[in-house]
């Protein structure tokens, strides 16, 4: 338990400071940063009797004045409302305060118009919350690059516009990142358009990116790389065996890291020996490899249960407690794989180097997207390019005997 002796509050927070305690320590905080959210609490809550407020009065203008006169009291630490995040959240869930909400209400037009875009995403085109993000940062970024601090003046987007932000981004990203930026474009001029908003569709002005299918080879590590790389996860420790377990669904299954992010308790199978893999709105049983499942199950006896983790295979690994999302997973991977000297240090890199390991294994095309879980063939078709001994069977003699 916090010592609380050493943290005095008064205020509004006083019959909530002994419980907010315990939830701090709940969530996987240490007792050192529970006390520091405390203090910041306490002040917060000392704060609000000056200015005769309560919890049910505080807005995110309250917050923003509190840390600016946090800031003019020289404080020199936990000078930004993300110090308070853990204690909004616990006001929030417990129904403290109903006049605060965690993200806060879009205050200008560019908000609102983001917003009411990614509501639109969501509902009408049934997009994950991951392909939401990416979208509506597209738009944002889109719209801040024409009118950077000025007011939205939507009608007077041009063709020239659009053109010039997609050669930007042609020297930013990579050919894969560069087509769904323009994806995301295409969508966002739609919406302008169908909603009114503009008065030409402009998404005949977006230029096509330059990039032909099939036209790369699938860059997987060869098994020395492999090998190297789950040599580096320490299984003695608790983190170690979470990496090794962590890799071998990616480099053995070629799961997604959506995929691994997503897992649950109740997905693995023990007894008939299969996995349940549920990403890009399917679920699919697979079987469970013995390697796989063993590591699996050391990792899992060392993993503490917690009701927050909502029995998530992977939850975060510091506070607050929870599921980890698939950026993270994907974090995880890149630093394993810079550890181990691999380089680029893609996360995808172990679904191409899973799909190629059972070609060379003598698995065909069909039963790799049965594993990869392709939804097209043509998807597949890709991994045929680096199938050598296939290719070897129809290669043709160079003209000329040489």
């Amino acid at each position: 338990m916090v010592n609380l002796s050493t943290v005095r509050c008064s205020g509004p927070l006083l019959d909530h400071f002994e419980e907010l305690g315990r939830e701090l320590l709940a969530l996987g905080y240490t007792p050192l940063s529970a006390r520091n959210v405390l203090r910041v609490a306490a002040h917060l809550s000392r704060w609000l009797e000056s200015h005769r407020l309560s919890l049910e009065d505080l807005t995110h203008k309250h917050i923003a004045a509190f840390f600016r006169a946090r800031r003019r009291a020289r404080y020199t630490q936990f000078l930004t409302p993300n110090a308070l995040k853990p204690v909004l959240r616990y006001l929030v869930s417990t129904g403290t305060t109903t006049r605060l909400e965690l993200i806060a209400t879009p205050a200008g037009p560019l908000e609102r118009l983001l917003c009411d875009y990614a509501h639109y995403l969501q509902t009408e085109r049934a997009l994950t919350p991951g392909a939401v993000r990416q979208y509506r940062d597209t738009a944002q970024c889109f719209l801040e690059t024409r009118f950077g601090s000025d007011s939205l003046q939507l009608g007077e987007l041009s063709p020239e516009d659009v053109i010039h932000f997609v050669l930007s981004l042609s020297h930013r990203y990579s050919i894969g990142s560069s087509k769904l930026k323009v994806t995301a474009l295409r969508s966002f001029l739609r919406y302008l358009y169908l909603n009114g908003l503009v008065a030409v569709d402009l998404r005949g002005a977006v230029p096509s990116v330059a990039g032909w299918r099939m036209a790369g080879l699938p860059r997987g590590l060869d098994e020395a790389e492999v090998q190297r790389l789950l040599r580096n996860c320490d299984r003695r420790t608790r983190s170690g065996r979470r990496h090794y377990a962590l890799l071998l669904l990616m480099v053995r299954l070629g799961l997604r890291r959506c995929e691994v992010a997503a897992l649950t308790l109740d997905d693995i199978d023990w007894r008939r020996g299969e996995i349940t893999v549920r990403g890009k709105g399917r679920e699919e049983p697979l079987p469970l490899p013995p390697d796989v499942g063993e590591a699996l199950m050391r990792y899992l006896q060392t993993l503490q249960s917690h009701p927050r983790d909502q029995r998530h295979v992977f939850p975060r690994s510091c506070a607050p407690r929870g599921p980890i999302n698939s950026g993270g997973i994907g974090a995880i991977v890149c630093k394993l794989l810079l550890q181990a000297g691999i380089h680029p240090p893609h996360s995808h890199r172990l679904r191409h180097t899973a799909a190629t390991q059972m070609l060379r294994q003598g698995a065909s095309l069909d039963q790799i997207a049965q594993v990869l879980r392709h939804r097209s063939h043509d998807t597949t078709a890709i991994y045929a390019k680096v199938d050598r001994q296939a290719l070897q069977a129809v290669v043709q003699p160079w003209p000329g005997g040489v």
